[in-house]
């Protein structure tokens, strides 16, 4: 099967998708002990932008333990009316800048080889009647990579909404000698049903402590 004409029609139906719903599921370990917890449902409407989400996560990390839950509903046309119009300008801003330090040439030429590498690796399992079985596995995440995904956890206005969360994510996100294993089930019609993350690698403290590091994401999509 060919892998690219195989991912063009699965986003080509993505982009097709007036409503997108599902669930997300993710737990993380150190050292086999757990330290985070999320379970999220959500559903977005594209064409008229109505959204919403419930979210439950727990968070024992350090002696810090922290429960939240939460049930949102908004719609995405009006986020940049009245007083949301500042805040919605003041993140535009901040990506722009990012944008700018992150995004250059060298950035975009690194990301390509990284994204048609990720392509060249993945295994494609076409099931009888069921669709096609995507795997994928990462053991090695260009640098420039590891900086925008340490720098989008280390913003400001993340760690001010979920305080300890992001302090927890922020340390995973340093993790090194990681492993990736991604799992996605497409059906027949070219739909993904489910998306299946595993990450594990080593955590150096700067007391030289080695701890183990264990994340495992499941992300169902209804259609």
């Amino acid at each position: 099967m060919n892998k690219i004409k195989l991912m063009y029609d699965v986003v080509k139906v993505l982009k097709e998708k007036e409503v997108f719903r599902g669930t997300l599921k993710a737990e993380a370990r150190r050292d086999q002990v757990k330290v985070f917890h999320l379970e999220k449902e959500f559903e977005k409407n594209t064409l008229n932008g109505q959204v919403k989400s419930k979210i439950s996560t727990e968070v024992d990390y350090e002696g810090k333990k922290v429960k939240h839950e939460s049930s949102t509903e908004f719609n995405v046309e009006n986020c940049c009316e009245g007083s949301h119009h500042g805040f919605m300008k003041h993140i535009h801003q901040q990506h722009q800048l990012h944008s700018r330090k992150c995004c250059g040439v060298k950035g975009k030429l690194s990301k390509i080889v990284f994204v048609l590498n990720t392509l060249n690796n993945m295994e494609v399992d076409e099931q009888e009647d069921k669709g096609v079985a995507l795997s994928i596995n990462i053991n090695e995440l260009p640098q420039d990579l590891k900086d925008m995904i340490q720098e989008k956890m280390q913003h400001k206005g993340l760690q001010e909404e979920h305080g300890s969360h992001c302090c927890c994510m922020e340390e995973f996100c340093q993790t090194e000698d990681i492993n990736i294993d991604i799992k996605v089930q497409i059906n027949k019609n070219n739909e993904i049903e489910k998306v299946l993350l595993v990450v594990s690698g080593k955590q150096k403290k700067e007391s030289d402590e080695i701890h183990d590091i264990h994340l495992e994401a499941a992300l169902n999509l209804t259609w």
